[in-house]
């Protein structure tokens, strides 16, 4: 029964569900300058339940992490964690491909399909780090370095920021147009908390996390998060968007031989 307890207080608490919305706050603070929480009128909409279970979703995959004083204790579930963001950031894009109009269909499409892509590299170099969690020696060192370059690359396109976003002069607002001012407004929201808690879970792998104090690892994920977001507010907007094939062969030409490098370096490791 406490053991029972304890599972439902951390899914809750730490390193759950409050957990993983300060740290979407935190990135959409500091990524939008908005501290506030926007369109929640739109909650009872089809699209405002769809990314009201992303979100859900999302906040299960960083609990199933090896977060700092982690009350299960070390864990790398890399495998579960990937599946629940992979799927919390597909749901929200089913009311987009019901609608039935072109447009916002081939936005969700290209949403899906480039996202599907970048977080499957992603989520392989996370591989690599977390199998490597607790090892930081000179080869370990080596896999960890190429692991958090591929990561790092990855996921702006895992999250549709910037070049990697919709395909403006076709879709402007992307999945998200047509949509009332309400229903605008918590689709930003969705997605900035999204990426908040998807870097949350970069940083906990990629990051010495297990071998330091917590009140050294908790900070040193927190300033992560700042410094992700600052990168992309001061690169945001001045790059091309990208259409579909150049996205995908961006994700070929610099996520993909990285991840393949530090899969190949984990295994001399092992």
């Amino acid at each position: 029964m406490n053991d029972l307890l304890l599972i439902i207080g951390s899914a809750l608490l730490y390193p759950g569900v409050l957990t993983a919305l300060v740290a979407g706050m935190l990135y959409r603070v500091v990524r939008r300058g908005k501290p506030g929480v926007e369109g929640m009128a739109a909650l009872q909409s089809q699209e405002g339940r769809a990314h009201l279970a992303g979100l859900v979703l999302a906040s299960l995959g960083l609990a199933l992490l090896p977060w700092p004083l982690h009350p299960s204790g070390p864990m790398a579930s890399w495998l579960w964690a990937w599946i629940v963001f992979e799927l919390a950031f597909l749901v929200p894009l089913v009311p987009a491909l019901l609608t039935g109009r072109p447009a916002l269909g081939r936005a969700a499409i290209r949403e899906a399909q480039l996202g599907t892509f970048a977080r499957a590299l992603l989520w392989c170099s996370l591989a690599v780090a977390l199998t490597l969690h607790q090892r930081w020696d000179t080869i370990a060192l080596l896999a960890h370095l190429l692991a958090l370059l591929g990561a790092l690359i990855a996921f702006p396109i895992a999250i549709g920021w910037g070049p990697f976003g919709p395909e403006e002069f076709i879709t402007p607002g992307g999945v998200a147009a047509g949509l009332a001012a309400d229903g605008q407004a918590l689709d930003k929201l969705a997605r900035d908390l999204r990426a908040g808690m998807l870097l949350a879970a970069v940083l906990v792998a990629v990051l010495p996390v297990g071998l330091v104090p917590a009140f050294i690892s908790l900070p040193l994920i927190v300033g992560g998060i700042v410094i992700g977001a600052l990168l992309l507010r001061n690169f945001d907007g001045r790059q091309a968007r990208l259409t579909l094939p150049d996205a995908l062969r961006f994700c070929l030409i610099w996520p993909l031989p990285l991840t393949l490098v530090a899969t190949v370096v984990l295994s001399v490791v092992r």
